[in-house]
């Protein structure tokens, strides 16, 4: 079985987390390492020195800002790791506001606020890993995670309309305000996909694609 790194350099804040939770972190030793204290020094010493070794790893899971003064060097070390390795990334830090994630054919990356990570959708998320599944999503959004970025994208896509002002906006600019739309392709279902022209997308075609994200939900919702 595959297993999943955790790496976090406050390990207080962790066991904060836990206490709140009632995780009990240890009981998943058989999937999970969790590079706390003398193992995440080990593991800081190891991408110093270029002597890093996480083939067995398919997922790693890092706090952000874990590399104090080398930050940004090993953190972009270690997405590269994983680009090359075809390797899951997940970081989470307090400073992240909106849920982030990328995927391709090499590469996956999610990125997570602490709160939301080290809440009940880590023990959900670890939980589905034992049993054979995969899915990092669940990290943000938990176990209806297909229903609730949904929902989240109908919410936003309320606002966005609300406030939109113009007949046509560009569609890159769209996407920018709306990030949770490119989650879309991970969730395996027909909605209605909106037609672009020029680069840019109108308030009619947006309307279609929101009606058609309200439609599922509501059908999901009757199924139930």
């Amino acid at each position: 079985m595959s297993r999943i790194l955790l790496i976090e350099d406050r390990s207080l804040r962790q066991k904060k987390f836990f206490n709140e939770t009632k995780i009990d972190i240890e009981s998943y030793s058989d999937i999970l390492d969790n590079a706390i204290d003398e193992k995440y020094q080990k593991i800081l010493d190891e991408l110093q020195k270029d002597t890093c070794n996480f083939d067995e790893y398919s997922i790693i899971i890092s706090h952000k800002s874990a590399f104090g003064d080398e930050n940004t060097r090993l953190i972009s070390k270690l997405e590269k790791y994983c680009h090359n390795n075809h390797k899951t990334l997940v970081l989470f830090s307090g400073g992240i506001d909106t849920n982030y994630y990328l995927k391709d054919d090499e590469f996956e990356l999610l990125e997570v606020n602490s709160k939301i990570f080290y809440s009940q959708n880590l023990k959900t998320f670890l939980e589905d890993f034992r049993n054979g599944n995969f899915q990092p999503l669940i990290l943000s959004y938990g176990n209806r995670w297909k229903l609730n970025i949904l929902l989240n994208i109908l919410e936003k896509l309320n606002k966005y309309l609300g406030e939109m002002k113009k007949e046509k906006v560009l569609y890159k600019a769209f996407l920018r305000d709306n990030p949770d739309i490119q989650t879309i392709e991970t969730l395996n279902i027909n909605l209605y996909e909106p037609l672009v022209q020029e680069r840019k997308i109108s308030i009619v075609e947006i309307e279609k694609f929101k009606n058609s994200v309200l439609k599922y939900i509501n059908e999901s919702l009757l199924h139930e």
